[in-house]
């Protein structure tokens, strides 16, 4: 099948497209050095959105021999009760600004749903054109997981009166880290 323009871009400008559709859809994006750099980025996020110091999430290897003393980090499965969890995605894509996340016990699916601020990490070599490239990449990514979810942005609805409220059915804030690899 033909792949759209706008699914063929490369390098700086495939990152650059990536981060301006994140933007399109209210999610906020912050650029990292290096993967250890990440606590401090989320305590920093965390303080300016006037959130406690307090992040969950699971068993990410990428997550695990990360100094997180400046925060309560906790592990496990999404609760209700949850101001910010963090997930690490899979891939995303320039074309929609969309983060893939493969469910599991490293990633549960409870974490992208049930915190009011969704985090996620991505490594810049994560970044896809298109959404063909995204669906090659869950496949290659080992054996099919129970879910893989696709996210655009914070949840929204304008079912009622036609007005846009975030937060309908999930996350009221979305924000990506993009690690350079």
């Amino acid at each position: 099948a033909p792949v759209p323009e706008i699914a063929r871009t490369e390098g700086a400008a495939m990152l650059e497209r990536f981060e301006a559709k994140l933007r399109g859809v209210d999610a906020t994006v912050t650029r990292l050095g290096a993967m250890a750099d990440l606590p401090g980025a989320m305590v920093e996020e965390l303080r300016a959105r006037n959130l406690p110091r307090a992040i969950r999430m699971g068993e990410e290897p990428d997550f695990a021999g990360l100094d997180w003393s400046e925060l309560d980090a906790t592990r496990g499965v999404g609760r209700l009760e949850e101001p910010a969890t963090l997930s690490r995605g899979l891939c995303g894509v320039a074309e929609t600004g969309t983060v893939a996340l493969r469910s599991g016990p490293d990633n549960p699916v409870t974490l992208t749903f049930l915190g009011e601020t969704h985090f996620m990490v991505l490594r810049a070599s994560d970044v896809v054109p298109g959404l063909e490239e995204m669906w090659a990449r869950v496949r290659r990514a080992g054996p099919m997981s129970r879910t893989v979810n696709l996210v655009t942005g914070p949840s929204r609805s304008a079912d009622i009166g036609q007005v846009l409220q975030l937060g309908a059915h999930g996350p009221v804030a979305v924000h990506v880290f993009i690690v350079e690899d």
